[in-house]
């Protein structure tokens, strides 16, 4: 009996090593990052997941040299930006800025390792919590672009810029911006910018 169990376990093992190298789930005429950004811009996640599978199949399969790109960090990430910059007045450039201090957040020892523990870290991003952001809130394309740019590493502020609010803080202010819908925005730098 042990030797039917380990020869059908092998049996599997050589299916499974099989299909990763014969038949790969992938196309590779399909962009899959076109088909998580229009996913996201719908709220389509389980589209958005599948397309990431494939796409990561094939960077690993390929020994292609592209950043795998999370869905649903892309996903979380363009919310943000849409839930504290979705205002059509507002530019590309504070747009990006709310995407970048939240980038900055995850690689800064001062905060939290991960994109959710960032986003989701008590008292920072206050919208975050409510039914409307987890149920409700699609992104539009731009809000998706900025923040795949950002995942791909895009980078405009400096790597200590790491608080976005209506008041000066931290270190100084690295940049400001003015709406009428949301006053004076200030994105400032941590004080202990010597950590970076």
């Amino acid at each position: 009996m042990k030797r039917l169990l380990v020869l059908l376990a092998m049996l599997a093992a050589a299916v499974l090593l099989l299909k990763q190298t014969a038949g790969a789930d992938y196309d590779r005429h399909i962009n899959y990052i076109d088909i998580m950004v229009r996913a996201a811009a719908c709220g389509d996640v389980e589209a958005g997941r599948a397309a990431q599978l494939c796409r990561d199949e094939r960077i690993d399969l390929t020994d292609s040299r592209d950043r795998k790109i999370s869905f649903d960090e892309l996903y979380l990430l363009a919310r943000v930006i849409a839930s504290e910059a979705g205002c059509d007045t507002l530019s590309d450039d504070f747009r990006f800025c709310v995407g970048e201090v939240v980038m900055n957040r995850v690689a800064s020892p001062e905060f939290p390792d991960t994109l959710e523990e960032v986003v989701y870290q008590e008292g920072q991003y206050e919208g975050v919590d409510t039914d409307a952001f987890k149920y409700l809130l699609i992104p539009d394309t731009e809000d998706v672009m900025t923040a795949l740019r950002l995942l791909r590493g895009e980078r405009h502020m400096l790597p200590w810029v790491v608080f976005q609010a209506n008041f000066k803080q931290g270190g100084g202010t690295y940049a400001k911006y003015f709406s009428e819908h949301y006053g004076w925005t200030y994105f400032c730098s941590s004080a202990n910018a010597a950590l970076y």
